[in-house]
């Protein structure tokens, strides 16, 4: 597999073979590019079958992109038993290069840790590996003046014999679409996530509210870290379509949109569409978006 040049000079893609001969894992960054990924994870790993489309855009106001994304795909039959799948997404903050090594870091960090762990209990591995993320970050900025204070949200999903397992720290969300309903498995860690829960504000006035930005968890700030597992173990079914994104795309495109794209489209197509969705409504973050659509169980 390799990554190609797309003739607009926009993006790169990533082009797989016909089969996965080993295993990948691709970290998306961005630095003013529109970088997208498509899977062929779909072929050639026994009964179970994930179709993955994954794309980060730096927006149209920031300056750089502090988003990162990531997927694992099992390199044979008999490492989806053992492993199975694993999703990232991370959405950094702190500084000029702060944000942008933070979301770095928890993705690598948590593949890394997931992907050696021996642990059957793949729920625990995950957690246990985006804990393991949180404490490499926070001993990177306590290392380096320049990168004080940097931390990310991060949203991990782990896709094992049939069952989906999450893992969730700040602003950045898991969505599934079943059956046509598009059904939020997250919960923000922020300031209007509060208020919202709280019944102070709409959704709609909290993405428009001046303290969107205010996180109230993230990887990289405190040595222990609460972390969310929703919904785990969540049990899959066929056509079952998941979004891993950061909040460039939820602070712009609301759930009827998100549940178009997502059950109107293949994975790339609706990937591309998401983004797109964003910066025609102005693009005011980095956006990044990973679709997982699962097939044969």
């Amino acid at each position: 597999a390799l990554f190609k040049q797309h003739p607009d000079g926009r993006r790169a893609e990533y082009a797989g073979g016909d089969g996965v001969s080993a295993a990948v894992f691709v970290v998306l960054t961005s630095r003013g590019r529109y970088v997208n990924l498509t899977s062929a994870a779909t072929k050639g790993l026994g009964s179970m079958k994930i179709e993955v489309s994954s794309l980060t855009d730096i927006g149209k106001i920031r300056p750089n992109n502090e988003d990162a994304a990531g997927h694992f795909e099992p390199k044979n039959a008999k490492e989806q038993g053992s492993k199975g799948w694993l999703f990232i997404v991370a959405d950094g903050m702190g500084g000029h290069r702060g944000g942008e090594i933070a979301s770095k870091l928890a993705v690598d960090a948590t593949q890394a840790s997931y992907q050696t762990d021996l642990n059957e209990d793949r729920a625990a591995a995950l957690k246990a590996a985006v804990d393991h993320a949180n404490r490499l970050i926070l001993n990177e900025s306590l290392s380096d003046e320049a990168l004080m204070g940097m931390g990310t949200t991060c949203t991990a999903m782990a896709v094992h014999e049939g069952y989906a397992y999450f893992v969730h720290v700040g602003d950045s969300r898991a969505y599934v679409l079943r059956d046509g309903e598009l059904v939020q498995l997250t919960q923000d860690h922020s300031l209007v996530g509060e208020m919202v829960r709280s019944g102070i504000l709409s959704d709609e006035d909290a993405r428009n509210h001046p303290k969107r930005n205010v996180i109230t968890r993230s990887l990289g700030i405190h040595g222990i870290i609460n972390l969310d597992t929703p919904f785990s173990p969540f049990e899959l079914k066929k056509d079952d379509v998941f979004l891993l994104c950061t909040d460039g795309l939820t602070s712009l495109v609301n759930d009827d949109e998100i549940s178009g794209s997502l059950s109107e489209n293949k994975p790339d197509d609706a990937c591309r569409k998401l983004v797109d969705a964003a910066n025609q409504k102005g693009g005011k973050d980095n956006i990044t978006v990973v679709v997982v659509k699962i097939g044969k169980l």
